[in-house]
């Protein structure tokens, strides 16, 4: 008698928190290709990069149990969600695939070094696990998800299938129109824009300042190459990203340097 094949593993995580539309949606999605774990922040938690808590108590709580699926709410960053399921909930096993998201706004150029979401995936692919993230760019409340979900239907059973060079993972935006309108993929790069920024200051009601930060992307890039330039033009954006941060092209020009001790 053949023995069944084993369900994929997928944590799924986010930063907009546990009840967030876009992960609850996504788990809809995700569920069909393997057994999933939900690791996600009790709130949210956007905007936190690659931070991690080492200074206060991290607190994991199961907040749902059904056949194939295991929800949990943790007070930590999205990284920190990444960090309990592989060092706690399933340290001794194997995780197939990790996907973070669906976030709400776009996650492209500058804003990918901000992003939670894409944070969570990056965790994910520095400890060797194949990792995507999936944003829409809608910033509206609640965002409407549907055409991000359909495009998670065609990228996971890809990213289960085929591998990924090691320590790169998907950055993947979903431009803010039904799939009817989306013309279709773009494999892309990074662009290279850049937020300009203000801070207007404000009094609370007892007259006390306080500062919000507001801004607009400016984008220099003009590259059609670019994550920017596809969701604009309403192509789906898939950006490899990897943890290698060196600019390497520049090594040797500083070793011309004279540097001496």
């Amino acid at each position: 008698m053949k023995k069944k094949n084993k369900q994929p593993l997928i944590l799924l995580t986010n930063d907009d928190g546990v009840d967030a539309k876009g992960i609850r949606a996504l788990l809809e999605v995700v569920k069909e290709f393997g057994r999933v774990v939900m690791v996600a922040p009790a709130v949210g938690r956007s905007g936190m990069s690659h931070a991690i808590t080492f200074n206060t108590p991290l607190r994991i709580r199961r907040i749902y149990q059904d056949a194939g699926v295991e929800i949990y709410r943790c007070n930590g960053t999205p990284v920190d969600c990444v960090k309990m399921a592989q060092r706690h909930l399933l340290k001794n096993e194997k995780i197939d695939l990790l996907v973070s998201g669906i976030n709400q706004g776009a996650n492209t150029s500058t804003s990918t070094h901000y992003s939670g979401t894409v944070a969570a995936a990056m965790e994910g692919c520095i400890n060797g696990l194949k990792a995507v993230a999936f944003s829409v760019v809608n910033y509206s409340s609640p965002a409407d998800c549907n055409a991000a979900l359909e495009v998670a239907k065609t990228l996971i059973p890809q990213l289960l299938a085929k591998k990924l060079p090691e320590y790169v993972c998907l950055n993947v935006n979903v431009p803010a129109v039904p799939m009817s309108d989306i013309k279709g993929y773009k494999i892309t790069r990074q662009a290279n824009n850049y937020w300009i920024e203000d801070m207007h200051e404000r009094k609370d009601p007892m007259g006390r300042p306080y500062f919000w930060m507001e801004g607009d992307m400016y984008k220099a890039d003009k590259g059609r190459d670019t994550d920017q330039w596809a969701v604009t033009h309403n192509y789906v954006s898939v950006t490899p990203i990897k943890s290698d941060l060196t600019a390497h092209e520049t090594i040797e020009e500083l070793k011309q340097w004279k540097l001496k001790k």
